[in-house]
């Protein structure tokens, strides 16, 4: 069995956490103030959609920083340009 090795958690990461936490602040604001008491069907659906959209993009971002963020020399430049 291959044993696991734990690596320190860099700054680009803890940043795109960050970001990712403040984008999902913002997608809440969808659903946060009922209509006439209830969350209209279309509003529903259209804060799923963004929510797994975002939550998808999170989790491509925490496997690529996870597998390739020692192998590469500009990594950390090519991961500054979305950024930008």
């Amino acid at each position: 069995m291959k044993k696991i090795i734990a690596k320190p958690v860099g700054m680009f990461e803890l940043f795109y956490d960050l970001v990712f936490v403040y984008a999902i602040s913002k997608i809440k604001a969808m659903v946060h103030h009922p209509v006439n008491g209830g969350i209209p069907l279309t509003n529903l659906l259209q804060f799923l959609f963004v929510v797994i959209v975002v939550m998808q993009i999170w989790l491509y971002q925490a496997l690529y920083f996870n597998r390739y963020s020692q192998i590469y020399c500009l990594f950390r430049f090519v991961q500054c340009l979305p950024v930008m």
